[in-house]
């Protein structure tokens, strides 16, 4: 009988489902008051080892801005792509919100907070498994200007594709919060230029 009980109770035991664990809250974001800062950025890329239509660049330019918690207000201008070189051009207008101690004043303040942003294939969807190189030119000539602070980075773009994501990117970045706007100042934020 004693054997019969252990028995049943260990079937039991393992019918039964572990009682989930208590859902680990997640780290409370620290809000930080920033303020739109306007850029002007030309981006010269060179020997590409592939072409890109002035559509594709559009596109990838505007979806990473994006992704990155640039204002949806951006503009992406290209030129040297429409014959397919490989050597095209990007000017970039747009703006992105960054820490109100380090900004100016004026314009539009927005609530941010710090997030980390990882830059893939298929993140933003625009990006694919191909646009290793053009990744790396755009981390040393766009994210570097930036002052973005890349944590981390797989650029390994002569090595053979393998089974996983070809590139990847991780950037720490401000990122503005729903509904967290305020005018600070009648003015426009000021124009940064990049050069």
């Amino acid at each position: 009988m004693k054997f019969y009980t252990s028995s049943i109770m260990l079937i039991l035991s393992a019918l039964t489902p572990p009682l989930a664990a208590a859902p680990t809250p997640a780290a409370p974001l620290t809000v930080q008051p920033a303020s739109w800062v306007a850029h002007d950025l030309k981006i010269g890329l060179f020997n590409l080892p592939q072409r890109y239509s002035c559509d594709d660049l559009r596109y990838k330019f505007r979806d990473m801005l994006l992704a990155l918690g640039a204002r949806p207000n951006l503009k992406v201008l290209t030129a040297r792509c429409e014959l397919g070189s490989r050597s095209p051009e990007v000017r970039l207008q747009f703006s992105m919100p960054e820490l109100a101690e380090r900004a100016s004043k004026r314009g539009m303040v927005v609530d941010s907070a710090a997030t980390i942003v990882r830059l893939e294939p298929g993140h933003p969807a625009s990006l694919h498994a191909t646009d290793c190189e053009l990744m790396r030119q755009i981390k040393d000539r766009l994210l570097a200007p930036l002052s973005q602070r890349v944590m981390s980075f797989n650029l390994a773009c002569s090595a053979p594709p393998s089974r996983g994501a070809r590139f990847s990117l991780s950037i720490q970045t401000l990122q503005p919060l729903e509904g967290g706007a305020r005018v600070a100042d009648e003015r426009e934020p000021p124009l940064k230029r990049l050069n």
